[in-house]
C-alpha cells in the first residue's frame, strides 16, 4: 500500500516527472494522506478497533467462491438513498481442518447481516439452525459433524449489506455517486474535482474484508479464489486473476466471472466497478520473449482520451506507459512476474495513493495527474513481496512495505544510477528521522492502528534500510542470489520475520554480523547508532608515502529499547580538497572503537558515510599529530576538548606490556588502561573528554622506565 507524502523536486530530471503545484507535490510513503482542498478532511482512516490477530485458527481455508450482486447499487448512477446501499452475496467456503475434534468455524464477518448458512460435509448441504449471528464481529459455525486433521467441509453463508452510513465510517466497501463534489484543485489550476461515473470497490488491508464477506480476515491464510459480480450492463468489473467470462443476465445485466490463478489472502481480494474504458499494454517474459502478460488498465473515458501532460488533465495512457518496462525490470531483479495478468484501476476518492490487490492494483486517480512513477512502482513491487510472499501477521508488515519502498529505490537506480538509489535511502532516513528515529518504537510488534498511521514510517522508510544494510552487508551478488531463492522457495505462501531470519541463516555462512543480531537490533529493538568520530593523523608521510592515523567511533545513543552497541558495517569517507577516498567496510562493534588508517593523502575532514547503515552522527574531530614519526611515544590530542578522545601511540620500539594512569594534579587517580600484547599499539581514553577543566598527569609505566605527561582539558 502507498500513502501520500509532500516532497520537493530535487534535480531537474525530476521536473520533468512530477508537476509543482502543490496537489501533485502529494503523493506517498511518509504520512496518512487526505484530499486537502482548503476544506475539512475527507476521511479519518486510522482505525482504532481493529482486534490484534497472530494465533491461527484451527482450519485452513482451500478456496472462496464468492457471489456479489451488486446491481442495485449500481443502477442509479447519482442516487444514494439508503434502499442505493443495499446488496446481497453469497460467499462458498470450503475449509480444511489443521486439527483433531473441531467442532465449529469462526469466521470474521462486520457489519453484515446473516440470512442463512448452509454446511456440507459430503455433496449436500444442509441448513444450520437457527441461523448463526453475528457476535463481537464474528460468526461461529456450527458443524453437523467434527472434523479430524485433514477433514474438509463446505460452508454456505448467505448474507446482505446494508450499512446505510456516512462515508466517513466507510470500512471494506466503498460507493460513490456519479457528480459527487470531491473537492477542488489549489493553484495553478483550481478546476473542481468530481466522480466521473458512479463507482463502487472494496479496500480491505489491514482487516476490512470482514465488512464485505464473512471470512478468516488474516494474511496467514491463502486461499483459491472464484469472484463472481452482477452488475447493470454498461458497467465493468476489475477483480483478482484472470476474467473467465461475461454472461448477460436478461436485457439490463451482466454477471462477471474472475478466477485468480494463484492463492490469495483476504486482504488482497478486491471488486471494482464503473463504467471504465478498458485497455491492454504487453509485457514481454525476461524468461521467454515469446510470453505475454496482459496489462490491463480500467479508467474513465475522459482520462482516457486526455492529452495534456502539464498537470491539469488526468492522462491515463501517459501515466501507464512505463509500466512493461517497470514488470521488466523488477522480472529481471527479482524473479519471473509470478501472475497470469497484472492490472490497475484508478479510483476517486480514494483514502491511499495505492493498494496492490493482487494482479489488480488499485490507485489513486490522482497519480494519473501527477504521472506518479514511482508510486506505480511501488505497488508493482509489491507483486513480488507481499503478494508472492505475504507477511503471515501484521507483525511482519515490515517485510511487505519494506521491500516495496526499497524498491523503488532500486528502481531509481534503474533510472539514474547510484545517485537515484541513494536519493531514495536518504529521503527515508529523513523521514524517518523528523518522524522521531531514537523516539519510534521497535518496527516488530507495532499495534494494528498505527501500522498504517502514527507509526507508517517504521514500516514503510526504516524497513526500506533493512532490505538495504542486508543487501550492504551482503553484497549485491550475494543477497539478490538469496532473495531471488526465498521468493522462489516461499511463493504464494505467507512468512514471519523468523522465517526470513531463518532462510538467509541457513543459506549464508559467516557474515559480517551474524544474523541473528542484525535483526535483532534492526526490528526487534528501536533506534539506530549515533556515532561521534575522533580521530587523529600524522601531517607527513611514512616511508610508503602514506598518512598514516587511527580513528575511533563511538556510539552515544540511549532510549528506550535501544540497543547501546550496534553491530553494523561502516565505511568510512576521508576528504582532501576534491580528492575522496572510501574505507573498506569496517564492522563497528563496540561502544568505542579505534580502527589504524593508512591514506595516500593528509585528510581535511572524515564523514561516515550515511549511505552504508542508518544512523546519526554528531560531532567530528580530526586532530594533526606535527610529532616526529620517529618518537617511541605519541599523545594526542593535547589539549583536548568535550567529548574528544584521548590516543596514546606507542612505536615498535616500546617495550610491552604497558601500564597508563591519568591523574589530577592533586594525585587523585581517575583513569587506569592496559596494554599487553597486541599488534594494534594505540590506547584510547574516550572518558577524558568528559572530564572537568583543568591539568592531568598521564604516567606511562613500562618494563624499563616510567614516563610522566601533562595533558591539559579544556
Amino acid at each position: 500500500m502507498v500513502f501520500k507524502m509532500r516532497y520537493f523536486v530535487f534535480a531537474l530530471v525530476f521536473i520533468t516527472l512530477f508537476f509543482q503545484n502543490s496537489f501533485a507535490s502529494r503523493i506517498f510513503l511518509d504520512e496518512i494522506q487526505y484530499y486537502d482542498f482548503g476544506e475539512s478532511n475527507l476521511y479519518k482512516v486510522i482505525k482504532k478497533d481493529i482486534p490484534f490477530a497472530v494465533n491461527p485458527r484451527p482450519y485452513d481455508v482451500i478456496e472462496y467462491e464468492l457471489y456479489l450482486d451488486w446491481y442495485n447499487v449500481m443502477k442509479n448512477p447519482t442516487s444514494m438513498d439508503s434502499l442505493d446501499r443495499i446488496w446481497s452475496g453469497v460467499n462458498t467456503i470450503t475449509a480444511q481442518s489443521s486439527v483433531d475434534n473441531l467442532t465449529n468455524l469462526e469466521l470474521d464477518c462486520a457489519g453484515l447481516y446473516i440470512d442463512s448458512v448452509f454446511v456440507s460435509n459430503g455433496s449436500e448441504f444442509q441448513k444450520v439452525v437457527p441461523t448463526p449471528k453475528v457476535i463481537n464481529k464474528k460468526l461461529i459455525i456450527p458443524l453437523q459433524t467434527n472434523l479430524n486433521y485433514g477433514d474438509t467441509v463446505k460452508i454456505k453463508v448467505f448474507y446482505t449489506y446494508a450499512r446505510n452510513i456516512p462515508e466517513e465510517n466507510y470500512r471494506g466497501f466503498y460507493l460513490y455517486p456519479k457528480g459527487k463534489f470531491v473537492g477542488r484543485l489549489p493553484a495553478p489550476f483550481y478546476d473542481s474535482v468530481f466522480v466521473e461515473e458512479r463507482l463502487a470497490y472494496t479496500m480491505s488491508e489491514p482487516e476490512d474484508a470482514r465488512y464485505w464477506m464473512p471470512c478468516n480476515d488474516a494474511p496467514y491464510d491463502k486461499a483459491n479464489a472464484r469472484i463472481t459480480v452482477r452488475v447493470p450492463r454498461d458497467y465493468v468489473v476489475a477483480s483478482n486473476g484472470y476474467l473467465d467470462k461475461v454472461l448477460t443476465d436478461g436485457d439490463t445485466a451482466k454477471i462477471f466471472f474472475w478466477i485468480s490463478d494463484k492463492p490469495i489472502t483476504t486482504y488482497l481480494m478486491s471488486v471494482t466497478t464503473s463504467k471504465y474504458v478498458v485497455y491492454s499494454d504487453w509485457y514481454r517474459k525476461v524468461t521467454n520473449p515469446n510470453d505475454s502478460i496482459e496489462i490491463q488498465y480500467y479508467v474513465w473515458e475522459k482520462d482516457f482520451k486526455a492529452t495534456k501532460t502539464d498537470g491539469s488533465e488526468y492522462n491515463a495512457r501517459n501515466t501507464f506507459q512505463t509500466t512493461p518496462k517497470m514488470m521488466e525490470f523488477f522480472s529481471r531483479t527479482f524473479v519471473e512476474y509470478p501472475f497470469i495478468k497484472y492490472g490497475m484501476t484508478s479510483v476517486m476518492p480514494f483514502n491511499f495513493g495505492g493498494m496492490e490487490h493482487q494482479t489488480i492494483t488499485t490507485i489513486n486517480r490522482v497519480w494519473l495527474r501527477q504521472n506518479s512513477q514511482f508510486g506505480i512502482a511501488h505497488e508493482l513491487a509489491h507483486q513480488w513481496i507481499g503478494d508472492l510472499v505475504t507477511c503471515a501477521t501484521w507483525n511482519d508488515i515490515w517485510f511487505n512495505e519494506g521491500g516495496a519502498t526499497w524498491s523503488e529505490a532500486l528502481y531509481a537506480e534503474s533510472l539514474w544510477g547510484d545517485w537515484g538509489y541513494n536519493y531514495f535511502l536518504l529521503s527515508s532516513r529523513q523521514s524517518y528521522l523528523k518522524k522521531g528515529g531514537l523516539t519510534l518504537p521497535p518496527i516488530y510488534g507495532l499495534p494494528i492502528n498505527t501500522i498504517f498511521g502514527d507509526y507508517a514510517v517504521l514500516v514503510y522508510q526504516k524497513a526500506s534500510w533493512v532490505y538495504h544494510m542486508l543487501k550492504f552487508m551482503l553484497g549485491d551478488s550475494l543477497f539478490f542470489q538469496t532473495f531471488r531463492s526465498f521468493l522462489q522457495d516461499n511463493s504464494f505462501q505467507s512468512i514471519t520475520t523468523e522465517d526470513f531470519i531463518n532462510y538467509f541463516s541457513k543459506k549464508v555462512a559467516n557474515p559480517l554480523v551474524d544474523f541473528s543480531t542484525f535483526f535483532n537490533q534492526w526490528l526487534y529493538k528501536a533506534g539506530h547508532p549515533v556515532f561521534v568520530v575522533n580521530s587523529a593523523f600524522h601531517s607527513f608521510p611514512n616511508q610508503d608515502n602514506r598518512y598514516e592515523g587511527v580513528v575511533t567511533v563511538s556510539q552515544t545513543q540511549s532510549g528506550n529499547n535501544i540497543p547501546e552497541v550496534f553491530k553494523c558495517p561502516v565505511r568510512l569517507l576521508f576528504k582532501s580538497g576534491d580528492t575522496l577516498t572510501t574505507s573498506s567496510t569496517l564492522v563497528v562493534e563496540e561502544r568505542t572503537q579505534s580502527f589504524k588508517v593508512s591514506l595516500p593523502f593528509f585528510p581535511d575532514s572524515i564523514f561516515i558515510d550515511t549511505t552504508s547503515v542508518l544512523c546519526e552522527v554528531g560531532d567530528i574531530y580530526l586532530t594533526s599529530l606535527e610529532s616526529n614519526q620517529n618518537e617511541e611515544i605519541k599523545i594526542f590530542p593535547n589539549p583536548i576538548e568535550k567529548n574528544q578522545i584521548l590516543f596514546i601511540e606507542f612505536s615498535e620500539k616500546y617495550e610491552l606490556p604497558i601500564i597508563l594512569e591519568l591523574f589530577d594534579i592533586l594525585g587523585n587517580k581517575f583513569l587506569t588502561k592496559k596494554l599487553e600484547f597486541s599488534s594494534v599499539r594505540i590506547v584510547s581514553f574516550d572518558d577524558v573528554g568528559k572530564l572537568p577543566s583543568g591539568m592531568y598527569v598521564l604516567r606511562i609505566h613500562s618494563p624499563k622506565q616510567i614516563h610522566n605527561h601533562l595533558i591539559q582539558k579544556n
